[in-house]
């Protein structure tokens, strides 16, 4: 009769711990490093190379949605709040050609599925749209002068450049444990591959041009821990990395790239407040 008793119970206990991962809702404010670099073969055959480097605070804010004992659904959201004014560097053949002054924002949104093989590992997919845009301005040349339009000799103005691509996602999201769970560190950690499937840039320097190109990748990592202060309530530490391709062009016949091989390397971290306070325990 124990026996019988005890294997009656397992599904009630399996049940109940499968209903101990509900879902949660999260805000994350930290700092972003950007590196941002730019590489152009002319015409000429000479090689342009361009650098920028800054450190910005940043929110990053989203949810995971508990649908049935198979699947969940993340949302992750993340944007620069106030990006930092910095000098990018302008070389040709290794030699300084002209700086200016530089600042970036970056959005991310991600929208992926999760099928669980059990609650911890998690194969996920879905779709990460990001929006960059990068300004330039008070350009100078290699001596420090003030670079001007060779036609009107006024003072060059901002260049604006905006970047929206839209990736297919997919790769493998790791929960130790349930959301608040009483006295216990939870672990979470992603690593994922996206690959562009639409893409479309605008640069105010280049008159009525937009660019696509689809050959563009993303790999990202992220990290969280955390502890439980109160029922429903966590607080951690989150740390994230991201690396962003975009292949360069051929180079049009006067001598400019229309679209400039690309990379941007990004570095998160701060502090996490993760809650769900309709979460209930099991009986």
């Amino acid at each position: 009769m124990k026996k019988i008793l005890i294997t009656a119970l397992l599904p009630l206990a399996i049940f109940a711990s499968e209903k101990s991962y509900d879902g949660y809702t999260y805000f994350s404010v930290g700092v972003e490093n950007i590196k941002y670099v730019e590489d152009i073969t002319l015409s000429t055959g000479e090689k342009v190379h361009s650098e920028a480097k800054a450190t910005s605070p940043v929110y990053v804010s989203g949810s995971l949605v508990r649908v049935d004992d198979l699947f969940d659904f993340s949302i992750d959201l993340s944007s620069t709040l106030l990006p930092a004014e910095i000098d990018e560097t302008w070389h040709i053949d290794g030699a300084l050609a002209q700086t200016d002054k530089f600042d970036a924002m970056i959005n991310s949104m991600q929208f992926l599925g999760q099928y669980k093989i059990n609650n911890n590992h998690r194969v996920v997919a879905g779709a990460t749209y990001k929006l960059n845009t990068y300004k330039r301005y008070t350009f100078k040349d290699e001596n420090g002068n003030i670079l001007t339009d060779s036609t009107t000799n006024a003072k060059l103005g901002l260049i604006e450049e905006r970047v929206a691509t839209l990736y297919a996602t997919t790769g493998y999201w790791y929960e130790s444990t349930a959301h608040a769970s009483p006295n216990a560190l939870r672990f979470k950690f992603n690593a994922l591959l996206s690959q562009s499937i639409w893409n479309e840039a605008s640069n105010t320097g280049f008159e009525k041009v937009t660019f696509n190109e689809l050959s563009a990748y993303s790999l990202e990592s992220s990290g969280y821990v955390g502890y439980p202060v109160m029922d429903g309530l966590e607080v951690g530490l989150f740390a994230g990395y991201s690396y962003q391709k975009k292949p360069g062009t051929d180079v049009a016949s006067d001598g400019h790239t229309k679209w400039p091989d690309n990379t941007l390397t990004l570095w998160q971290g701060g502090v996490s407040v993760v809650w769900n306070f309709s979460k209930k325990e099991p009986k």
